[in-house]
């Protein structure tokens, strides 16, 4: 592995950067405060409804704007433009969610939507930056760097961010309303600040930018989606992708209500979220690092091993504490290491054995394809939850469910290793005097 250059760590820092929305927003204080601020008139059942519209409605749009958003960031090679247009675009709607009233939902929703679009189009074009910043042995511990410093940073601003709400009379605000108007400002101006190494130190090679008509934006789009077709090892990544990766953000998106349904407390699931984002830390630099000196794949499989694993224990975990070396301590901290220990290496590798697969300078429209399955996807293991959980009336069957999208991507992933190794074997034989 070569050794870390200051675009690489300006790459990987916006990572931390961006983990602000992440943690903070996304899966913090906007789905608390939507519930007992904005919607504070609606009754629960309509307020869980309108909440999962809006989430649904981001997804859909961001799902539909993700390959044109690529396509248009490989213009002239200004995906650093796109990205920091985006960022920009996200850091505003989080600095507005301040100025919206006490049960204006549909304003703050809008909002919301509009901030997360945001959040999803810049990392298109962040993504897509990964092979300008850092050659081929070094991209998988640089994807993992990226990664790990998100879940490190998202943690320790979330963490203050949680104190101060806590404690906001000893800050000198008037209400916890007001704390958490200050956590949202606190998060654009983290993105802000340590998005500006990425902006000042990565470089990207350059050619002349032009306007690009509709149709030819349309030619451009297809013929994208026909390499990717005719090319059966990144659609074969693709497929696999696709599956694994449903069931990883299913996990994460769906924790919380499993969580509520075995009766564990808020604060429980909350210290939970943080110990899975710290474990994450370190299990994420040392997978990926040794993908680097190794080969990428094994720890690929393995990390999708480790969340099968993981679903097969959250079906059978208990809700009474365990005893761990000893210590008495809650089932579902377990559940939250063990996620931890997986999430980083399956997420870091998945984007680094992608860009080593695609075209260097098309990168991103390939990440707009790319994150368009990926970054939104999170449709057939919720749908498989609640349907066999709706049949059996278990959560606990419901949760199983979603071993079948890691076990469908870890064979279609095992198929393209056999594949590439078919490929070797004629090339070693070809070259046979």
């Amino acid at each position: 592995m070569a050794r870390l250059s200051k675009q690489e760590f300006a790459w990987a820092l916006y990572d931390w950067a961006a983990s602000a929305f992440a943690l903070s927003i996304l899966a913090g204080f906007f789905p608390i405060f939507f519930q007992s601020y904005w919607a504070e008139n609606l009754p629960a059942a309509e307020e869980t409804f309108w909440y999962g519209i809006l989430v649904a409605l981001a997804s859909l749009v961001g799902t539909i704007l993700a390959p044109w958003i690529g396509m248009f960031a490989d213009t002239g090679q200004s995906r650093k433009k796109w990205l920091v247009c985006f960022a920009i675009f996200g850091m505003g709607c989080t600095c507005a969610l301040i100025m919206v009233g006490r049960n204006n939902w549909p304003l703050a929703g809008t909002i919301f939507v509009f901030g997360t679009i945001g959040y999803y189009g810049a990392f298109i074009a962040y993504n897509a930056l990964l092979p300008c910043v850092s050659p081929s042995e070094n991209r998988h511990f640089i994807s993992g760097l990226g990664f790990a410093m998100g879940y490190l940073g998202g943690v320790i601003l979330f963490v203050a961010s949680v104190l101060a709400v806590r404690n906001f009379a000893a800050l000198g605000l008037a209400s916890e309303t007001a704390a958490v108007h200050l956590a949202f400002l606190v998060a654009a101006l983290w993105w802000l600040v340590f998005t500006l190494p990425l902006l000042l130190l990565v470089h990207e090679p350059h050619r002349p930018q032009s306007a690009i008509p509709v149709t030819e934006s349309i030619s451009r789009l297809g013929r994208t989606l026909r390499e990717i077709l005719r090319n059966r090892s990144v659609l074969l990544f693709l497929i696999a992708y696709w599956l694994y990766i449903d069931g990883v953000n299913t996990v994460i998106s769906m924790a919380s209500n499993y969580g509520k349904l075995l009766g564990f407390s808020t604060g429980t699931m909350l210290r939970t979220l943080i110990l899975a984002q710290l474990v994450g830390v370190p299990s994420t630099l040392l997978v990926t690092y040794l993908a680097g000196k190794h080969r990428a794949r094994p720890f690929l499989l393995a990390g999708i091993a480790l969340y099968l694993v993981t679903v097969g224990y959250a079906a059978v975990m208990p809700t009474a504490p365990i005893d761990i070396f000893g210590y008495s301590v809650s089932s579902l901290y377990l559940l939250g290491f063990l996620v931890g220990c997986a999430q980083g290496g399956v997420q870091a590798l998945s984007r680094s054995t992608f860009s080593l697969l695609i075209p260097p300078d098309r990168t991103a429209s390939y990440f707009g394809v790319y994150n368009m399955l990926g970054q939104y996807a999170a449709l057939l293991g919720p749908l498989a939850m609640a349907i066999v959980t709706r049949v059996t009336g278990s959560p606990r069957w419901g949760v199983a469910s979603i071993a079948v999208l890691f076990i469908a991507g870890g064979l279609v992933l095992i198929q393209l290793g056999n594949l590439e190794s078919e490929k070797r074997a004629v090339v070693v034989e070809t070259v046979k005097p």
